[in-house]
């Protein structure tokens, strides 16, 4: 497993914190994960041979989250 921190500036309440998580724990790769809401950044444990970085964003993105 390796592990990537992403900001999400357009994180701004629980209930999206919440929607973030349920969303990409169902993603096949996905470990341990963390949504901090005061610092609005997303911690991601990942398997690489299922998923990169890139597509966790674009999941994130389709959800429409800003996020880098």
């Amino acid at each position: 497993m390796e592990s990537t921190v992403f900001n999400v500036p357009t994180l701004s309440c629980s209930a999206c914190s919440d929607k973030i998580q349920e969303s990409v724990r169902e993603i096949k790769g996905i470990g341990d994960l963390s949504v901090d809401l005061k610092s609005q950044q997303l911690k991601v444990e990942y398997n690489p041979s299922d998923i990169n970085p890139d597509e966790i964003k674009k999941h994130i993105s389709k959800m429409g989250y800003e996020i880098d």
